[in-house]
């Protein structure tokens, strides 16, 4: 909806950026500034669409597929379908019509009737914007009618129900449910079981929910269950992964085979990082506490990573390092506001100084260091708790079996 925070612009149409993110940027929580985004929503209802995409031999890019559920069923960019150009076609759960598979690179189904989809395109550095941007443009994306020269077929208006976040918490919570559910029919064999319980406090597809239906204890009952489980998904996202050195070694973003019906670690995910990638495509170790154990706090402590040579994130394509704030709900968060407007340190960022063994030491803290040296490697930190996410594009197979280990924070004590 245009009135909200987040709208980027109509659904079926690429809204590209055409500046890296920076702290302004609140749309989702732990956003990356490496690769400006081509995000956008698409509705299959009426029709299948086609993205198209161009040759892109010189970077490293991708297009993520995300449906309502939040997984990622389907993948377009370097490591999936390679540097050629293609068409690839996407199609909602109901839809019946023909099926042209022969016309195109891929095709998609989706278990929800809306997908967001987030395109990736790596940016080299400040003076590379206009190349990410030239690449941009070539994206396009039509519905399936169109690619075949016929005229669109027109898609029914929904009457989006208007997001009022106070009644997350409660039994009000039960209408964005119902509302939802509509968009995901037929309904997946692995979730009617649970379902079919839901049914019994009025969840269901399109459902009214009426308080007024149930008795005082039953109505407590469900709002205890929602806190219960706001707690239980919180906790899980502070302990979502096995720690190394004080890094979350995250493994938590997938199709649904990946989830395995753990919809405990598919909630506290998108508490983390919504509509983060696939190990496989981009691994995100998660630091909020120091080698000792100690929460990140700009306010109190400043702070050092050093890499040996050995220790350099192993990304097939780049790697990088950005911190955040937890101003979103305590745990995740957005870049901060810094007088370098420098949010995150990668395998690109120009000027970066290494020690004579290869090493690479880089420097967390509020106030700029002393030394040419250190403040070349400088991450500004924020006068607040914060954390930092590392991000492996395109993970080696040391990243991937554990065998690799990222040094710790460590305390800048002098």
């Amino acid at each position: 909806m245009p009135q909200s925070p987040g709208y980027r612009g109509p659904l079926n149409k690429i809204s590209n950026d055409t500046i890296p993110a920076d702290h302004t940027r609140k749309d989702v929580v732990s956003m990356n500034g490496d690769t400006p985004y081509s995000a956008f929503g698409i509705d299959l209802r009426a029709e299948p669409l086609v993205l198209s995409v161009p040759d892109i031999e010189d970077r490293y890019y991708v297009f993520q597929c995300v449906d309502l559920f939040t997984h990622n069923f389907a993948y377009i960019g370097t490591r999936t379908t390679g540097t050629e150009g293609g068409d690839y076609l996407f199609i909602g759960p109901s839809y019946q019509g023909e099926i042209p598979k022969d016309k195109f690179s891929g095709v998609f189904h989706s278990e929800s009737q809306f997908v967001t989809i987030i395109g990736r395109t790596q940016l080299k550095g400040k003076d590379d914007l206009s190349n990410v941007l030239a690449i941009q443009k070539q994206y396009k994306l039509q519905p399936l009618s169109v690619f075949q020269g016929f005229e669109p077929k027109p898609s029914s208006d929904l009457n989006w129900i208007p997001l009022n976040p106070e009644e997350f918490s409660d039994a009000r919570f039960v209408k964005y449910v119902n509302f939802y559910l509509t968009m995901i029919e037929p309904l997946h064999q692995e979730d009617s079981a649970s379902l079919n319980r839901f049914r019994k406090i009025g969840i269901e597809p399109g459902g009214k929910f009426d308080s007024t239906n149930y008795s005082p204890e039953v109505l407590n009952s469900i709002h205890e269950g929602i806190k219960e489980a706001q707690n239980a998904i919180k906790n899980k996202a502070e302990n979502i992964a096995g720690k190394v050195n004080g890094w979350s070694m995250m493994n938590a973003f997938g199709p649904r085979e990946f989830f395995n019906q753990d919809w405990l670690l598919r909630a506290a995910a998108v508490m983390v990082g919504i509509y983060g990638n696939d190990k496989i495509e981009a691994f995100y170790p998660i630091a909020h506490v120091d080698m000792d154990g100690d929460i990140l706090d700009g306010s109190k402590v400043n702070y050092k990573i050093h890499f040996n040579k050995d220790q350099i994130p192993p990304a097939k394509y780049f790697w990088s390092l950005t911190l955040y704030n937890k101003q979103a709900d305590g745990v995740g968060g957005y870049m901060v506001e810094n007088e370098i407007d420098r949010y995150l340190i990668n395998s690109t960022t120009e000027g970066l100084y290494f020690d004579k063994e290869g090493g690479l030491t880089i420097y967390i803290q509020k106030e700029a260091p002393d030394s040419a040296n250190e403040k070349s490697n400088w991450l500004p930190a924020p006068n607040e708790p914060f954390y930092l996410m590392m991000r492996i594009y395109g993970p080696e197979e040391v990243a991937m079996n554990g065998s690799w280990e990222p040094p710790g924070v460590s305390k800048n004590i002098e």
